[in-house]
């Protein structure tokens, strides 16, 4: 090999560890700046803000209204597209399903709705922590029919942890896609509130 072609060479390889250590070192960096750094103790409350959210849209789904106040602080805000509640009594209010009309023609079955929790993003501070993620309805209406999406949207939540239990201090549901009639008055699009409060 001529002593040229052994000096390209030489150079091709010396670019190639300055690129890989450059995209190395880049992608650390914007890791530790994007990411909360894991421990045991945020892993530990990380999982415990997921099951508080996922019990909290199961009971939800059951249609469990009257007890989905206690996933909140007593001096809580819910925020449903600009339909404000404070406290566990007008919460708890918010969630009550109106009573049916006796005269109306009985509701067609309805199917059985799950809601799907996707991309959290978690980040825990001590006792306090904040919540981002996005939520699917899906509604199945049976076997050999196909599910459909009949609503998604984004939560941002800020939490408490209060005698060791983790709590929702601060929630804004934000619909971006259908959404129930019943918010569509207070509705403005709106990024995470969370964010622009600060």
């Amino acid at each position: 090999m001529s002593s040229y072609k052994l000096k390209i060479t030489n150079t091709t390889r010396a670019i190639r560890a300055i690129f890989i250590t450059t995209t190395i070192l880049f992608m650390s960096l914007s890791q530790s700046v994007f990411a909360q750094q894991v421990s045991m103790k945020t892993l530990l409350d990380r999982i415990q803000i997921e099951d508080l959210l996922t019990h909290y849209y199961n009971d939800l789904s059951l249609g469990k209204a009257h007890e989905l106040s206690e996933y909140f602080t007593e001096d809580a805000l819910l925020d449903v597209d600009g339909t404000v509640a404070h406290g566990h009594g007008e919460i708890a209010k918010l969630y009550q399903r109106p009573a049916p009309d006796p005269n109306a023609p009985p509701a067609e079955p309805r199917g059985r709705g799950h809601m799907l929790l996707t991309n959290p993003i978690i980040e825990i501070n001590g006792n306090t922590a904040t919540a981002h993620l996005i939520w699917t309805g899906v509604m199945n209406q049976g076997i050999g029919k196909l599910p459909y999406i009949f609503e998604q949207g984004r939560e941002d939540d800020e939490l408490v942890k209060q005698n060791g239990k983790w709590r929702i201090k601060r929630r804004y549901i934000t619909a971006d896609g259908r959404m129930p009639n019943r918010f569509d008055t207070n509705y403005k699009q709106r990024e995470n509130p969370l964010e622009q409060s600060q």
